[in-house]
């Protein structure tokens, strides 16, 4: 049960804002900095339920409180039918978890771009949910009114934010790639790098436009099986399996590199490849 106190606080700010809205108040800075001061409880309890969860102390987070406080008076309509205590106190926590969100973080990404993000995949349930399927990107980019590459910034701030194990292989092959932290830790091989990478881009070109474009997307800008299965509209099985034969393609062609005893693989597969893989003098010709 409220305790006199705060009735008399609810009936004033009501009271207050009445005569906000019919306009009969001169000085309307000063009725609602009125109306922060006798609401300030609020932001106090907020900040008291939040302060354990961070390390900004009570003070720090009553005062960023206080800025979600100020929006709320500025925003409330009294005529909506509902106390100014409800609209005002999710206002106050979303300031909050705002400034831990974009202060606090490791890394620094843009709300924008999160809360665009956000849209997506709910507007993306609701058509898998309506169509039985997932959408393509160009459909769920229409359906947002944003360019397919504006989605790309949204999903890459997404993933930014995912932090991994170095012990995890570097790639999903089974356990057949080395760890992450195998990778910053090895030694420089012996062998001629600048030729591995000439082949190695040499492969690359060799592959399909789509196994190119599936590769890329799931090793350099790391998108998940299921992210790039929404993308192309298809189930995670068939995108990990064509990544499966993708991969298997390379490792057979890219093992006799680093592995001398292993037979070598035919460089002009049938129908694929015209001309010969790239000398060293191109390697270095063209920078690679």
């Amino acid at each position: 049960m409220p305790s006199p106190q705060t009735s008399d606080v609810v009936t004033e700010t009501r009271q207050l804002f009445t005569a906000l809205n019919q306009g009969r108040v001169c000085d309307q800075h000063s009725v609602r900095n009125r109306i922060v001061e006798m609401n300030s409880r609020l932001v106090q309890q907020v900040a008291g339920r939040m302060v354990h969860r961070c390390s900004l102390d009570f003070d720090d987070l009553v005062q960023i409180g206080h800025l979600g406080l100020i929006k709320a008076v500025e925003r409330f309509d009294p005529d909506a039918g509902y106390a100014f205590s409800s609209f005002a106190v999710p206002l106050i926590r979303g300031e909050i978890l705002h400034y831990l969100r974009d202060h606090l973080s490791p890394i620094r990404v843009s709300r924008r771009l999160l809360e665009l993000y956000s849209r997506g995949y709910k507007v993306q349930k609701d058509m898998i949910n309506r169509f039985s399927r997932y959408p393509t990107e160009a459909q769920l980019c229409e359906a947002l009114n944003i360019t397919p590459e504006r989605w790309q910034q949204a999903c890459q701030a997404k993933r930014s934010l995912r932090l991994h194990s170095l012990d995890k292989c570097a790639l999903d092959d089974g356990g057949e790639s080395p760890c992450l932290v195998d990778l910053l830790t090895a030694q420089p091989q012996e062998q001629n790098e600048s030729d591995l990478y000439a082949h190695l881009h040499y492969f690359m070109t060799c592959l399909g436009t789509d196994a190119r474009r599936l590769l890329t997307q799931r090793v350099l800008d790391g998108l998940s099986y299921r992210e790039l299965a929404r993308q192309e509209g298809v189930s995670v099985r068939v995108i990990s399996q064509r990544l499966r034969v993708t991969l298997g393609q390379l490792r057979h062609q890219l093992r006799p590199m680093v592995q001398p005893d292993a037979q070598a693989p035919q460089l002009t597969p049938p129908g694929k490849l015209h001309g010969s893989p790239p000398t060293n003098a191109y390697c270095h010709a063209h920078g690679q």
